[in-house]
C-alpha cells in the first residue's frame, strides 16, 4: 500500500488530468522534426532556460518550505530537489547543468543564457510559479510543479501504463537533437536523466496531490484553478516563443 492516503479523488484526478491533455502546444511536433535554425533553436531553449530550468530545485524547495508535517510529503519532494539539484539518484550532474552541457552539445556557449530579459508572456508565467510555489494552500503549490511543470501531454498514458518513458541509451538515441541535429550522445546526459528518475517522480507527484487534498473540496478546486491558471499562461508563452522564432501554423 502506498504511504500516501488511498482515498478515491477521481473526480480531481480527472479534472487534472484533462488539463494535461491540453499541455501539448501546435508547434510542439515543428521542435522534434528536421529544419529548425540555430537562431530558431536558441529562442526556444534560451526561454525554457531562463523561464523555469535553471531555477527549478529552488522552485520546488519553495515548496517544500510550506509543506507541513506531512512526512511521504516532504520526502518525496525532498528527493525530487536533490536529483534536481545534485543528480545525485541518476548519478549525473545538477540538471540546470545538464541542460547547459546539451546546449554546449549544440555549440551554443554559457553565455547565451546569462540571464537575458524575459517577454511578458514569459514574464508572467515565470512570475505565477515563484508567487505560486511558496503560496498558500501548500498542496496546490505541490500540484503545480510536480503534475503541471514536470507532467505532459502523455500523463494520462503513463499512469495508464499505455506510455513507458525510454530509459538509458534509448532514452538518448530518440531524442530529437541528436536524431535530426547532430548533438553529441554525449551531451544528453539530461535525457538519461530525464528517463531514468521521471517515472518515480510521476508516480510521487500524483500520490502527494490526491493523497494529501482527498476529500478537501476547497483544497481539489484551488489545486484544480492553479493548474489551469498555469496551463493558460504556459500556452501564451509558448505561442509568443513561437512567434519570435518565425513559426507560423501550417
Amino acid at each position: 500500500m502506498s504511504e500516501f492516503a488511498t482515498l478515491s479523488v477521481m473526480d480531481l484526478k480527472e479534472r487534472l488530468l484533462a488539463l494535461m491533455d491540453r499541455k501539448n502546444h501546435w508547434a510542439f511536433p515543428v521542435l522534434t522534426r528536421p529544419g529548425l535554425t540555430r537562431a530558431q533553436h536558441l529562442v526556444h531553449f534560451r526561454a525554457e532556460y531562463m523561464v523555469y530550468v535553471r531555477d527549478f530545485p529552488v522552485l520546488l524547495a519553495r515548496a517544500l518550505g510550506q509543506v507541513p508535517d506531512v512526512l511521504p510529503v516532504r520526502k518525496a519532494l525532498a528527493e525530487n530537489i536533490y536529483e534536481e539539484q545534485t543528480g545525485g539518484l541518476s548519478k549525473t550532474a545538477p540538471h540546470p547543468e545538464l541542460f547547459l552541457e546539451m546546449m554546449q552539445g549544440m555549440g551554443y556557449t554559457r553565455a547565451d543564457f546569462a540571464d537575458t530579459q524575459l517577454r511578458p508572456p514569459a514574464r508572467a508565467y515565470r512570475e505565477f510559479l515563484l508567487e505560486k510555489s511558496a503560496s498558500a494552500p501548500w498542496t496546490s503549490a505541490v500540484a503545480l510543479l510536480t503534475i503541471f511543470v514536470e507532467g505532459s501531454a502523455n500523463e494520462r498514458a503513463e499512469l495508464a501504463g499505455t506510455f513507458v518513458r525510454k530509459t538509458g541509451d534509448a532514452a538518448i538515441d530518440a531524442h530529437p537533437l541528436v536524431v535530426h541535429y547532430g548533438c553529441p550522445k554525449s551531451a544528453m546526459r539530461l535525457a538519461r536523466a530525464h528517463g531514468d528518475v521521471e517515472g518515480g517522480h510521476r508516480k510521487d507527484a500524483w500520490e502527494m496531490v490526491l493523497g494529501s487534498t482527498a476529500h478537501d473540496p476547497a483544497l481539489e478546486e484551488d489545486a484544480a484553478l492553479t493548474c489551469a491558471r498555469a496551463l493558460d499562461l504556459w500556452l501564451a508563452y509558448r505561442d509568443d516563443v513561437v512567434a519570435e522564432m518565425g513559426i507560423t501554423r501550417g
